[in-house]
């Protein structure tokens, strides 16, 4: 039998011939990444066992994100602390205000095809975008800085099929939410989602990052999408000229298998209190809102600014609501700023903030109770942005940006005149 791509990723880093789902095997992460909100607690738990080193250096990448610009005391200190222990610990990665974490391990060049990667962060399985393996933990963070091992067992995969291409309006996070609709957290549980099909050669990387670093919300352990040309293509244009294709084999056995029709699909939208509340768009139109987010480590790609630019354009931000715009990384941003996007942001009546993890980490753009704002954000739990009391709708770049020119949950494509029958 053959294996899936997470198979053999994990018996590549635990240095085995072959695994097969449910084996326990200590893999070795070819990249750890920790934001600074955690990474000085990990440097504190390793120094409680007498580690006086990481293990590999090399292979770890730190940044800080959470706070930027730095809105608290507690923060301001926190950021010092993290920049000493860089230096101090020999951190060869270190990202000061450069962007979220995860699309800077992609933009940078720093992940690839075939690598296993330990995240310090929930949503780290983005990176699967590049066909890597990331896997979100906890302090277990703290055992691989310090032995450069982790002791994992083999997950099942979950096998999409994408077919044909989305439908104007229609974007990579509608795809995810379809999934979410498909399959419950107690069938995802501790499986990859891996994409797959001649329909994933329509979203960019950017965009497969989106439906990678989603699945966990569906109750995943991670997702993956298989290494196609545009994939080599971005990868070698960011200095990987030596990236491997990588796929599942022919053979392989998946514990379910999905076909998404990507024309079929319509704008969808996470209503509270968690991602996996799927409805569809059109049926909330009754929803009023006051604040409008883009942005976070699944969104805020210049794919995102372009689609909003483009809807708000010659259009103007309803008066009741408060939109705001945080591209994912400063080099988004500086292309945006090259592209004209933030300038069309802007005199649509948006605010534009540098690139931080911000209002998804709950620190930035607090919401009133009673308040409600849609948001390509990754959570929606109660509190996650202010006020318990207040109400998160999880929604695509596109439906984010027209609820906010109507000022009601609106379906993008009553803007667009591309409404399917």
């Amino acid at each position: 039998m053959g294996a899936t791509m997470s198979q053999k990723i994990l018996a590549r880093a635990s240095g085995q011939p072959a695994v097969a789902p449910g084996d326990i095997v200590w893999a070795s992460p070819d990249l750890v990444t920790a934001p600074e909100v955690s990474f000085s607690a990990y440097i504190r738990r390793i120094r409680e066992i007498g580690a006086t080193r990481l293990a590999h250096p090399d292979r770890v990448a730190v940044v800080i994100d959470h706070e930027v610009p730095v809105h608290s005391q507690a923060g301001a200190e926190r950021n010092i602390l993290t920049r000493k222990l860089v230096r101090d610990w020999s951190v060869r990665h270190f990202f000061d205000g450069e962007g979220i974490t995860h699309p800077l391990m992609v933009e940078r060049g720093l992940c690839g095809p075939g690598m296993l990667v330990a995240g310090a962060d929930t949503h780290a399985p983005g990176l699967g975008a590049v066909g890597a393996l990331s896997v979100p933990f906890g302090f277990e963070v703290a055992m691989v800085l310090a032995t450069g091992q982790i002791w994992m067992k083999v997950p099942e995969t979950i096998r999409v099929r994408l077919h044909g291409s989305c439908a104007p309006g229609v974007c990579a996070r509608d795809v995810v939410l379809a999934v979410m609709e498909s399959i419950d957290g107690e069938t995802a549980s501790y499986r990859v989602i891996e994409y797959q099909g001649a329909g994933l050669a329509s979203f960019s990387i950017p965009e497969r990052m989106t439906l990678c670093g989603l699945t966990v919300d569906a109750g995943a352990k991670s997702g993956i999408a298989e290494v196609d040309d545009a994939c080599l293509a971005y990868l070698a244009e960011r200095g990987i000229s030596d990236a491997q294709r990588l796929r599942s084999d022919a053979d392989a056995h998946y514990a379910l298998t999905l076909d998404i029709d990507l024309a079929t699909l319509a704008p969808r939208v996470s209503i509270p209190p968690s991602p996996s509340h799927v409805r569809r768009a059109e049926s909330l139109q009754d929803i009023t809102i006051q604040h409008a987010y883009i942005g976070s480590c699944v969104s805020g790609s210049i794919e995102d600014l372009r689609a909003a630019a483009g809807l708000l354009k010659g259009r103007r931000v309803h008066a009741d609501v408060q939109l705001l715009v945080i591209p994912a990384t400063r080099r988004v941003f500086t292309q945006a700023l090259a592209e004209g996007l933030l300038d069309t942001l802007a005199a649509a009546g948006a605010q534009v903030s540098p690139s931080t993890c911000g209002p998804c980490f709950g620190g930035l753009a607090q919401l009133a109770e009673g308040e409600r704002r849609i948001s390509t954000s990754t959570r929606n739990d109660p509190g996650r942005m202010g006020s318990a009391k207040a109400q998160i709708y999880l929604a695509s770049a596109l439906t984010v940006a027209a609820s906010a020119i109507t000022g009601h949950i609106t379906d993008p494509r009553t803007l667009t005149g591309a409404i399917a029958s």
